[in-house]
């Protein structure tokens, strides 16, 4: 019983579906990578038989290749046969006599050749004769045909030729599609190839950007980790000793054994030392190198537009200290401002020698440590500038006004004297 069939008393076996492969061309067609206008099977196949005798042409002209019907181009010499060239009519197909009275056919077959590499070749020969086989080979021909003897049958040779010369058109098809889609391979290649490189720059681009995304992300994660730290540390306390203090406890954890330093400003130009921490100096050079820090190196670190200032040599250390650099002599510092309303209300200073130099996170724990000093030092001064005698509560609009532009600020006691405080906190 065939898979078709059915029966009302047995049921037959269940009818499969049929399993399609798709052919690769029509998926190209379908995926518009196939160009229109290709030639099809259908295409006429253009002979052009070069000999002086026509038996031939009627045999070729009656038969049909797999792919198409043939047209035949006749040329009784060389010269005919260049005319017919140079009409730039694409030839599939060249059956040549090797030998005519105005040249040789095999070089005609050469030019054919050179302009059309696809362009297949049949020699027609009088005899058998080996090298004139090599150098039909020598040339890439596709068949070499002898002719009939004379007591031979014409019709069969004719058929047998006939045959033959379609075969070789056959195999021509074949090469020349295969060369067609070898290039429109190459092609497709070359596209997806500067495809892949641009995705490839495409994703280097993205990986680049998340890198930096990611980074500054850390940063400003770690910046939020601090000033939370700090803000834990200091809590709502508005008594300056207290601030500093633990301000500069909170600096030593983050950066490690180091000497610290916090210079308030006394005038416009002049800074005083608030508190410091003595970790590997001599009291007696301590004293002269605050002193010096308060004279020199406070006030360019409050008008300098960098937010750090990060000293690693000698050379920086006596652009920042002038002459008496050798105070810091291969020593490591950094010097923040605590900026409020664009005006710097302390600069912390962190020195250590060069054999333990500050890390990137210190820098960073630094640097937001010094804005969370700036805001809470200017809600000192608010508050401290409320408290005064004929306090005119400043308008919205009122900039903010540095303890030393203060009305009746020259009769009050000054909150960063550290005379009226006793000295430094620590």
């Amino acid at each position: 019983m065939s898979w078709g069939s059915t029966s009302s008393a047995e049921p037959g076996p269940e009818k499969r579906e049929e399993i399609r492969v798709p052919d690769p061309r029509e998926a190209a067609r379908a995926g518009g990578l196939e160009k229109p206008g290709r030639p099809t099977k259908n295409r006429t196949r253009r002979v052009l038989l070069v000999d002086p005798s026509p038996a031939l042409r009627p045999a070729l002209e009656q038969c049909s290749a797999e792919h198409g019907s043939i047209a035949v181009v006749y040329a009784a010499s060389i010269a005919e046969a260049r005319q017919a060239m140079q009409r730039r009519e694409r030839i599939d197909l060249a059956v040549v006599q090797p030998t005519l009275a105005d040249g040789s056919g095999m070089d005609l077959a050469r030019d054919l050749k050179a302009r059309d590499a696809a362009t297949a070749a049949v020699v027609l020969a009088d005899k058998p004769d080996f090298a004139l086989a090599q150098q039909a080979m020598q040339l890439g021909v596709s068949d070499v045909i002898v002719r009939h003897e004379e007591d031979d049958d014409v019709a069969a040779w004719l058929s047998q030729a006939t045959d033959r010369v379609r075969a070789a058109l056959d195999r021509q098809w074949a090469e020349r599609e295969r060369s067609t889609r070898i290039r429109r391979l190459k092609k497709l290649c070359r596209r997806l190839n500067d495809a892949r490189l641009e995705v490839s720059e495409q994703v280097d681009i993205l990986c680049n950007d998340l890198v930096t995304a990611y980074q500054e992300l850390a940063v400003q994660m770690q910046n939020i980790t601090h000033t939370a730290g700090y803000q834990e540390a200091v809590g709502d306390e508005l008594d300056l000793e207290v601030v500093l203090r633990k301000t500069l406890e909170y600096l030593i954890q983050q950066a490690g054994p180091s000497n610290a330093a916090v210079f308030l400003p006394s005038s416009a130009d002049e800074y005083a030392l608030g508190g410091y921490v003595n970790y590997d100096c001599t009291k007696e050079s301590a004293d002269m190198l605050l002193e010096h820090l308060a004279d020199v190196l406070a006030p360019r670190v409050g008008e300098s537009d960098e937010p750090v200032l990060h000293a690693t040599d000698n050379q920086t250390l006596t652009e920042l200290l002038g002459d008496d650099w050798n105070y810091l002599a291969d020593c490591h510092l950094i010097a923040v401002p605590a900026m409020h309303d664009g005006e710097a209300l302390a600069v912390i200073t962190l020195f250590r020698d060069d054999s333990q130099p500050f890390t990137e996170p210190a820098i960073e724990a630094l640097g937001a440590i010094a804005d969370q000093m700036g805001e809470l030092l200017g809600r000192i001064i608010r508050v401290h500038h409320r408290a005064m005698p004929d306090f005119d509560p400043p308008e919205s609009d009122d900039t903010y006004l540095p303890p030393s532009e203060w009305d009746g600020y020259d009769n009050q006691a000054d909150p960063f004297d550290d005379e009226d405080a006793g000295g430094p906190p620590f």
